[in-house]
């Protein structure tokens, strides 16, 4: 199996679609409420104090924040997608020296994959410098280390020190590797993965149907067609489909 992305990462992909179009995008620009003005168009308040009216709007954002603003338009689909559950995430990025990470077995690989039945904190390790080439360093060894399953808290209770030797822990356990992190790098992600659950599909449906009375409205991202990035981009062509046909050609904004 062969990988690809960008060496400066997947932000480089983002950047250069902003270059490339006349769209407008604003950053740290968080909506805090959306009505819709009489004549059928969307005003949106920005937390900063100014107003965006818009045609036409895509709420490519998670379920549960979809719904808070979506409720004064519609109780009935703001209810159903706080139905929608979330797990927090934390990743954690661990340089190992040595040889006592390079003799293991499982880093010939690109990284494995641990069961919520093994009782381990560890969800996932990707060895960076064997999936990227361009990561690869014959003194350094980076690996990705991924925590996080729904209905825990365990995340939540470690600080960073803790959460790094725990998952350090679970990984030398499943690998018998005898090096010690050099450095590491913690990210948490607070509700950031939602649970994609049996009736998600006919969720998304009667959410969906309930919004078609607004024109030009739609829901796009890993909320409600599914995680990964090919499923995020199929789910962004679908929202533009629907949502901008209906806007006028004056002015289009990301916030």
């Amino acid at each position: 199996m062969s990988f690809v992305t960008w060496a400066g990462g997947l932000t480089t992909l983002v950047e250069q679609l902003w270059s490339d179009t006349d769209i407008e995008v604003r950053t740290s620009a968080r909506v805090s409420s959306v009505t819709v003005m009489p004549d059928g168009r969307y005003c949106l308040q920005i937390a900063d104090g100014s107003v965006v009216e818009a045609d036409a709007m895509v709420l490519a954002v998670p379920a549960a924040v979809a719904a808070k603003l979506l409720k004064p338009l519609s109780v009935n689909a703001a209810n159903l997608l706080e139905r929608v559950r979330f797990a927090s995430v934390a990743t954690v990025v661990v340089a190992y020296k040595g040889a006592g990470m390079r003799q293991i077995g499982a880093r010939t690989g690109t990284g494995l994959l641990v069961p919520s039945s093994r009782g381990r904190l560890l969800k996932a390790a990707t060895f960076l410098s064997a999936k990227w080439p361009h990561l690869a360093d014959p003194a350094l060894t980076l690996v990705r280390l991924s925590a996080g399953r729904a209905d825990t808290r365990e995340i939540r209770d470690l600080d960073d020190v803790a959460l790094v030797a725990r998952l350090h822990g679970d990984l030398a356990d499943a690998t018998g590797m005898t090096a010690e992190p050099a450095e590491s790098y913690v990210q948490r992600w607070p509700s950031a993965m939602p649970q994609l659950e049996v009736g998600h599909l006919e969720l998304m449906a009667s959410v969906r149907q309930d919004l078609a009375r607004f024109p030009g409205l739609a829901l796009a991202g890993a909320s409600y067609d599914g995680l990964g990035i090919s499923a995020c981009i199929r789910s962004g062509e679908r929202a533009v489909m629907t949502g901008l046909p209906q806007a006028g050609p004056e002015q289009r904004t990301i916030l």
